[in-house]
């Protein structure tokens, strides 16, 4: 047994383990692994699936503590998480008429059916503060890690090329989604907190010319990200910001961003410049063409299948498929109009939720954590609306561990009791203006 492996192996027996007394290790060695993937680095790793293992685990650990959790902030399911198993019930009822292939359909909806199961586990145990700001430098950690390995990580040796998406597909998209924390933190974290936003900044905005995937639409995520942040800012936040911001640019512009990438980018005002991105209209007109023959879907992942029957040659990879490039119309295709309805209706509804909590800053009051991170969280899921439009990243995990940070925001923001107007059962009306004396949980001010 090698080194790599032996340790590998101790560090997810001693995490399941201290799951079973404690539910939320659970969550963050999960978040952990998600980053890690060990199993690119060979030598027998390859073979065990660390979070499967590690999901197990922890929905068996909150069954066990659940009656402790339960004495614990109460933490009602919020609409993203109905909204999210709404959608994944649909997956698997697709899979029933998958046009090409049933069996691949019901398997991708059973590994999707992770992602949802840790996602509402998620918001059932974390139940205060102090759990929510652990998980949010844990997520900050392994997002610098990602972006360190990237440049790091290949050129030392420890990963090769081909590997160097060594988490969330190679694509910028994931960093990106928790980028205006970072930019939060330095602004109205601790020392501390101050300190390792600042250091992680280069490296994650290195990491973006680096993922050989998707590096315009990260990109393009990162501007949207921070237009969202500053037109979400209240006004001291947003004159607060200016630091960062200029300290990332002036970084990013004249030492990070390599020979020709503004170049590169320049194609995204101009896609037929480029052969990739000009594709991408044959592509989507494709795709609109198979969901008028398919409106009910046609099975998760049987688009790339099926392509061939409608796409010219040219744009087909050296398989003789293509996939739709587009989140949204992948969704669309795949899952039908009922499926994409209630995908939309995750991220909507997470908006809202985040909303409520940002709209309690007082202005005569510094705003508190869990109100930054709701703020944060929003201007990164805006950031990523434009980044998934040309790749497929519909079951990305981090999309739905935003939609569970929206729910868990919200509990912790208006805690049972302390409900506002409206929502007798503790559910947000999307769209109904909060009361000016909502009450506001007791949290403490970074």
């Amino acid at each position: 047994m090698s080194i790599r492996l032996f340790l590998a192996v101790l560090f997810l027996v001693i995490g399941c383990i201290w799951t079973f007394r404690r539910p939320f290790i659970g969550v963050l060695i999960i978040i952990i692994l998600f980053h890690l993937n060990l199993r690119v680095f060979g030598t027998g790793l390859e073979d065990i699936r660390f979070q499967y293992y590690a999901t197990i685990v922890l929905l068996i650990s909150y069954v066990i503590n659940r009656k402790q959790l339960e004495e614990q902030q109460s933490a009602p399911v919020q609409l993203p998480i109905k909204f999210m198993f709404a959608f994944l019930a649909v997956c698997f009822a697709t899979s029933a008429w998958a046009v090409m292939d049933s069996d691949l359909a019901f398997e991708s909806s059973v590994d999707f059916a992770k992602i949802i199961l840790f996602s509402y586990l998620m918001m059932k145990i974390v139940r205060s503060e102090k759990d929510m700001q652990i998980l949010a430098w844990v997520a900050i950690g392994s997002v610098w890690y990602t972006a360190f390995m990237a440049r790091w990580g290949e050129q030392w040796g420890w990963i090769s090329d081909n590997e160097i998406g060594i988490a969330t597909g190679g694509t910028g998209t994931h960093m990106m989604m928790f980028f205006p924390l970072i930019l939060v933190m330095t602004i109205w974290g601790s020392k501390w907190e101050k300190i390792a936003a600042y250091l992680s900044i280069p490296f994650i905005l290195d990491g973006l010319t680096v993922l050989p995937e998707g590096s315009r639409s990260s990109f393009l995520n990162l501007i949207t990200a921070s237009i969202a942040f500053f037109l979400l800012a209240p006004k001291t936040m947003r004159k607060r910001s200016l630091l960062p911001f200029v300290v990332g640019a002036v970084l990013f512009i004249s030492v990070l961003a390599p020979p020709g990438y503004f170049d590169y980018m320049k194609t995204i005002l101009n896609p037929s410049s480029e052969g990739s991105a000009a594709s991408r209209s044959t592509i989507n007109h494709a795709s609109l063409q198979i969901f008028i023959e398919h409106p009910m879907g046609i099975g998760y992942n049987n688009y790339s299948t099926i392509s061939m029957n409608y796409m010219p040659e040219e744009v087909l990879t050296d398989f003789g498929t293509r996939d739709a490039h587009n989140s949204y119309l992948k969704v669309l295709i795949e899952f039908g109009f009922l499926g994409f309805i209630f995908w939309a209706a995750i991220f909507i509804s997470a908006w809202f939720f985040f909303r409520r909590v940002r709209k309690s800053i007082r202005p005569d009051e510094p705003p508190t954590r869990i109100q930054l991170y709701a703020f944060a969280f929003a201007a990164g899921l805006i950031g990523m609306t434009t980044a998934i439009y040309t790749h497929n990243y519909n079951d990305l995990d981090t999309l739905y561990w935003f939609a569970s940070f929206s729910c868990i925001l919200y509990n912790l923001q208006f805690p049972a009791g302390a409900k506002p107007e409206g929502s007798e059962t503790g559910n947000l009306e999307i769209g109904k203006p909060a009361p000016a004396e909502a009450p506001v949980a007791t949290v403490t001010n970074v």
